[in-house]
């Protein structure tokens, strides 16, 4: 009866490091995502701009941003904020033009 109990116990505590672990490395992502739009952001904002965007072609280290770039990651980032200063169709432009295009349909503010 005690070795049942003991075995019931440990597949509680395996599960609980599962849980934490699973949210550990969500939280970790969370934090990578934010880093990976703000270097987007400092790499080639400067294109997506509402007001007086730089014209193309964007430079060689934003296109190496883009094509490195989490879309999916990011677009789950985008905040209202976002959208006031950036032209979203714009950014589309922007990573089809550096060969990463975002996948037909996919959400992005």
């Amino acid at each position: 009866m005690m070795a049942l109990a003991f075995g019931k116990l440990s597949i509680m505590v395996v599960a609980v490091f599962v849980v934490l672990g699973a949210l550990d490395t969500g939280l970790a992502k969370a934090g990578d995502c934010r880093k990976e739009k703000e270097e987007l952001v400092a790499a080639c904002g400067k294109y997506c701009l509402k007001e007086k965007p730089l014209p193309f072609p964007p430079s060689a280290k934003c296109c190496s941003k883009i094509k490195a770039a989490d879309f999916a990651c990011l677009c789950q980032n985008v905040t209202p904020g976002d959208e006031e200063i950036f032209n979203m169709k714009l950014g589309v432009t922007l990573a089809r033009k550096c060969g990463n295009p975002l996948p037909v349909g996919m959400k992005c503010g």
